[in-house]
């Protein structure tokens, strides 16, 4: 059908639901948001299929009226309908010949289950209702309208990249061939509209002939396109004004935040849980959820700002800010007013610094919400005060988070009564307030990165704090006795409070999480609830922790201090144990009774020489980390056992040899392992090459191992995470690369059966040597280096007359390889990629150039803060890449359309 890319595709998804040879009477549902092609895949569906029924019936419940009686026309006749008079669906006459017929209906643009209500009895009895083998689909966009009524639901989701661009190509450039500007504005366009059908042929029919900069006009006024805006709006004007008040909220301030997070925070905003709206939007299409995020679609939010916009033409008077000009000028201009209710802003993507007054909030006495962000790396100050300080908050918020706040206390006229969160992390803080505050709404209170703070207030009002956050606030000396007759409190986090001496018995029965480190004047574990899940007590002086607090821990961190002699007594609820750099000196075998444990870290222990021998399955054991310790010898019915195992960390340990590891494990990493020979046993390990690390084991024979990754690519085994990376030294590219290139950079002819490429490897040589000794602090491997690059495909043999050299397609910036560590002479990391993005694009240019650039970057390339001082990016000095090589792998029982099988 003419409209709609990869509309077979979706035909045959719902056809298939539709069961179209079962006799049972079906009724599919088809959900998605305005504009995505609801009514094209339905309308599609019935053109295919309409010759296998006796009466067809398709009708736009939102624009027909009289449904009843145009179905009854349809399938009865309108000379039946003459001799009858009026009829209804529940008269004999009407069911007896519905039994008789085998029909197929479409309702469609279905926008509330009243529209459904005269269908109700013949759908709900629909096998007694309608003839053997008849269909219904039903077409909405929410999703609450088809739940107790049909029996499955395809959900329609936006068209893919390459569709998009091809279908917005056909409309906006008809046959010509796009120019390198209108190449770029097309992709901003299918990145914007996210595969909406709609969006693509409206805009690309209305900008067909026009000039590139009437282009990129037209981008930034999508959503206001009166049929897209019209489409959209359409499940907006649907909601009671509380959810479009909690819709705008959410494009405005909580778009791809996590939903417990956006949920959290709007019920503090309504006084109310919000659960059941946050569902009707998600029914609704306006919101959805991805990879645990909300995620609103670009059209859905643009036509949001659109809406607050329109409130008022000066953005003080509007009820939403979160675009940083608008919240700037009302900010330093002081043009606030009590219309506003939230106020968001990312401080590091200003330009500049901006000053602020100390009444700048004086006028906004409606003002709920107020979130400046920071950058968790980069932490520069971008607001600033007078020396006076704030002197005014509104009363009204209940949701406040300033990171980076410029004033030494709040405001002494702000009154708490209404706030339930606060965020002040990384700030100029002394005291909070002075006084006893009433608090009672307030169930969070984040103060950390204050290393300025020297006191707490007195928090016996905050009856109903849940959670307090102080992690480095270094001039912390005490935490208030008021804290043991809070009841409610669930989390304490003194992470970094190093100067901290004393700590209050708690009475809480539902404290779950306590984290004190850093802090080596605390000697004993502090007196706290049997309920304990979480307990964090690193780089304190502590001796031991009673069996008393283990009975229901699941995680128990004691990294870093030096008096644990011996492995703590744990129960088994245990699922994460941390013992890195304390003295002990054994692990029991009793260690494999603890059944939910997942993590079990006890790198740095340099006294620990032995590993226990594990003679039952430890099945949840994850991850174990064994990295600087004594260990010489593992025995080999331990790893035998650990069934799960995924992650080995055996660093600078004097292991000269690996037994017999688990078929489970993906990561193994054996850096300066100065003494390990033998490695064979990983060769039968299928899953073992997600990565295998061997940087500085020099006395490795690597010949066995890059012949064995050679072997595993060419095998056809299932390789389980579509690649392999390995690293160890060398500085001879295999002979099985059969492109190879002299430092940095390979330019390659394609072979003329690219479409028969299945994946792709490239070896590296390089050199990452130590940092010289006079770098202005420390360099370690918590920052390591990773590798990129670039890549370029070109027209063959100067095709495409008329163009410059013309770039079919470039990519910038893909990973190859992380965590690279120093080593002390030249290595190589060879990493292959089974039918990724990169094999995907190669396999439709046979025949064309190809270049390859590698290079290298520092993982944290931010400026790092100590206190308040910026310390500046540390710069690797001769970090050199020799040469380069790559190797393409073929299945020539690839069919020569794979390529666009997959897209």
């Amino acid at each position: 059908m003419a409209g709609l890319l990869g509309i077979d595709v979706r035909v045959s998804k719902v056809e298939s639901l539709l069961n179209m040879e079962s006799p049972d009477v079906l009724i599919v549902g088809i959900w998605g948001m305005g504009g995505i092609g609801k009514s094209t895949i339905a309308e599609a569906v019935c053109n295919k299929v309409r010759s296998r029924f006796e009466g067809i019936f398709f009708a736009n419940c939102r624009q027909q009226s009289d449904l009843r009686r145009r179905f009854l026309k349809r399938l009865l006749g309108q000379e039946t309908l003459n001799t009858m008079g009026s009829l209804s669906f529940r008269d004999s006459f009407v069911r007896d010949r519905l039994r008789r017929i085998k029909v197929f209906i479409v309702l469609d643009d279905v926008d509330n289950s009243m529209a459904l209500e005269e269908w109700r009895d013949l759908l709900d009895g629909r096998n007694s209702s309608f003839g053997p083998g008849s269909k219904v689909l039903i077409t909405s966009r929410d999703k609450q309208v088809l739940s107790n009524i049909v029996d499955e639901t395809y959900k329609v989701e936006g068209l893919n990249y390459e569709d998009a661009i091809q279908l917005f190509n056909s409309k906006a450039l008809k046959i010509c061939i796009p120019t390198i500007d209108q190449r770029h504005l097309i992709e901003q366009i299918a990145w914007h509209v996210r595969g909406n059908p709609l969006a693509l042929k409206v805009l690309g029919s209305s900008l067909y002939g026009k000039s590139i900069e009437e282009w990129r006009s037209a981008l930034k006024k999508l959503a206001q396109d009166p049929q897209i805006e019209r489409a959209l709006r359409i499940s907006y004007d649907g909601l009671d004004s509380e959810q479009k008040s909690i819709f705008l909220d959410i494009a405005h301030f909580f778009n791809r935040m996590k939903p417990n997070e956006a949920t959290r925070i709007l019920d503090c905003l309504y006084g109310r849980s919000v659960i059941f709206d946050i569902s009707t939007l998600i029914d609704k299409c306006l919101i959805t959820t991805f990879y645990n995020n909300i995620r609103m679609h670009d059209l859905l939010q643009e036509m949001a700002f659109n809406i607050v916009r329109a409130e008022s033409d000066f953005p003080g008077e509007r009820s939403r800010l979160c675009h940083p000009p608008d919240v700037v000028q009302v900010l330093e201009e002081n043009k606030g007013t009590q219309k506003i209710k939230g106020i968001s802003l990312s401080t590091f993507m200003l330009s500049r610094q901006i000053h602020l007054k100390s009444d700048a909030f004086a006028m906004m006495d409606g003002l709920r919400f107020l979130n400046f962000r920071q950058h968790t790396l980069s932490m520069e100050d971008k607001m600033h005060l007078p020396p006076t300080g704030l002197e005014y908050l509104p009363n009204k918020l209940r949701y406040l988070k300033w990171c980076g706040f410029p004033s030494k206390s709040l405001p002494p006229s702000f009154r708490t009564e209404r706030l339930v969160e606060l965020h002040l992390c990384n700030n100029k803080l002394v005291k909070l307030w002075t006084g006893v505050q009433d608090v009672g709404n307030l169930r969070t209170i984040d103060l950390s990165d204050s290393p300025y703070l020297t006191e707490l207030p007195d928090l016996s009002m905050a009856k109903n704090l849940q959670c307090l956050r102080l992690a480095k606030c270094s001039s912390l000396t005490e935490v208030p006795s008021s804290l043991q007759y809070l009841d409610k409190l669930e989390e304490i986090d003194l992470f970094s409070c190093y100067n901290l001496r004393s700590f209050p018995m708690l009475d809480s029965k539902v404290l779950r999480k306590l984290v004190i480190s850093r802090c080596l004047d605390v000697t004993k574990c502090p007196t706290i609830s049997q309920n304990m899940v979480w307990l964090q007590l690193e780089q304190t002086s502590i001796k031991e922790v009673p069996q008393s607090v283990t009975s229901k821990l699941e995680r128990l961190c004691l990294n870093g201090c030096p008096e644990i002699t011996k492995f703590p007594e744990i129960s088994g609820d245990i699922e994460r144990l941390e013992l890195k750099g304390t003295t002990i000196k054994e692990v029991p075998s009793s260690i494999q009774f603890l059944t939910r444990l997942r993590d079990l870290d006890m790198s740095g222990c340099s006294k620990l020489e032995s590993f226990p021998e594990i003679t039952g399955p430890m099945k949840s054991l994850v991850e174990l980390n064994l990295s600087k310790t004594g260990i010489k010898k593992i025995p080999s019915s331990s790893f035998k056992h650990m069934i799960s195992l995924r992650r080995l960390k055996l660093d600078g340990t004097p292991i000269k040899e690996l037994p017999e590891l688990p078929p489970s494990l993906w990561i193994l990493t054996t850096h300066d392992c100065a003494s390990l020979e033998t490695v064979i046993s990983i060769i039968k390990i299928r899953s073992l090459w997600d990565v295998l690390d061997f940087t500085n084991c020099f006395k490795l024979d690597q010949k066995p191992l890059v012949a064995a990754m050679h072997l595993k690519i060419q095998s056809g085994d299932k390789i389980p995470h579509g690649g392999i990376k390995m690293v160890l030294p060398g500085s001879e590219i295999p002979e099985w690369f059969g492109e190879k290139g002299i430092g940095s950079s390979l330019t390659m002819q394609l072979p003329s059966n690219c479409h028969q490429l299945k994946g792709i490897a490239f070896c590296l040589v390089f050199l990452l040597p130590l940092p010289s000794h006079d770098m202005p602090y420390k360099v370690d491997d918590l920052f390591p280096v990773e590798f990129r690059f670039d890549y370029h495909v070109k027209s063959k043999n100067g095709e495409h007359d008329g163009d410059d050299e013309v770039v079919l397609v470039s990519m910038e910036k893909c990973a190859l390889t992380c965590n690279m560590k120093t080593c002390d002479s030249d290595h190589m990391v060879l990493h292959y990629e089974l039918e990724n993005i990169l094999v995907y694009f190669l396999r439709k240019y046979s025949g064309n150039e190809v270049t390859f650039k590698f290079y290298h970057q520092e993982v944290d390339n931010m400026a790092r803060r100590v206190g308040h001082e910026i310390q500046r990016p540390i710069q690797r000095p001769n970090f050199e890449l020799k040469s380069c090589g790559v190797y393409l792998h073929f299945d020539e029982n690839l069919p020569a359309d794979k390529s666009s099988e997959e897209n």
